[in-house]
């Protein structure tokens, strides 16, 4: 594969993903709110491909870290606000709401790509991508819901992102390597979403939730051989994703 196509594809990806927040904001402000919150799904797909592709690809850069987070705060930050206000215009609440839900989705960001990993397989506080998704989908159900709960939501959500709480990260799990598998896991993948897209709030909940259990409760509860097996295969992938970078320095 031409060296030039291995390092822009997972930048092309990135890029698909900030024009997805671009394209759910200008949804949102037409009234195609439904369709908005599904281009925030997408968005989070593209999101979970473009960093496995680097690593697929043995491309991970500074750079592709750096844009990366500029389409996050755009997808998963600005345009679930959007989303929101576009609801419920004229409460103060909501503006409230969204404006630190922005600011903390900003901070997770910065810390994320200035601060070392702090436990190995962890994120540090709820990721961007999973709280703007919750953000999003949960505008699907605000007619069946009394107003404050929504931008009640968004509150809490902020407070995760910044909070110290570890959450799983699931980087180990691999693409297709043939290109046209992947173009048909993408396929899929965006079909199934589309048809699922009320049911995508569920899984996303609950991995907001399992994070506090994680660190908690349901992680003290686990069998020690698999809290061990599960510490051991996350560095694994850690060391292995070093040694790679180490050699491509080199």
């Amino acid at each position: 594969m031409a060296q030039w196509f291995r390092r822009y594809v997972p930048s092309a990806f990135t890029l698909g993903n900030l024009y997805l927040g671009m394209l759910a904001i200008y949804l949102s402000q037409t009234g195609e709110w439904r369709l908005a919150s599904f281009v925030v799904i997408v968005g989070m797909f593209l999101d979970g491909v473009d960093g496995r592709l680097a690593r697929l690809l043995d491309v991970t850069s500074s750079f592709g870290k750096e844009l990366d987070a500029l389409a996050d705060i755009v997808t998963f930050g600005a345009a679930p606000v959007a989303l929101m206000l576009s609801l419920q215009p004229d409460s103060y609440f909501a503006h409230a709401a969204g404006a630190v839900f922005v600011f903390a989705g900003a901070i997770r960001l910065a810390r994320f790509n200035s601060q070392p990993i702090v436990r190995l397989g962890h994120f540090t506080g709820l990721p961007i991508t999973a709280a703007g998704g919750i953000a999003a989908t949960a505008t699907l159900y605000y007619q069946v819901l009394p107003a404050f709960v929504v931008p009640l939501m968004f509150l809490v959500l902020a407070l995760l992102m910044v909070s110290r709480v570890p959450y799983p990260d699931f980087k180990t799990v691999s693409l297709p390597r043939s290109a046209g598998l992947l173009a048909a896991f993408v396929a899929v993948t965006v079909l199934f979403l589309w048809f699922a897209r009320r049911f995508v709030f569920i899984p996303l909940v609950l991995y907001a939730l399992m994070g506090l259990g994680w660190h908690g409760m349901l992680w003290r509860r686990l069998p020690h051989a698999w809290r061990v097996k599960y510490e051991h295969r996350q560095a694994a992938a850690l060391r292995l994703r070093a040694a790679r970078k180490g050699k491509r320095k080199g």
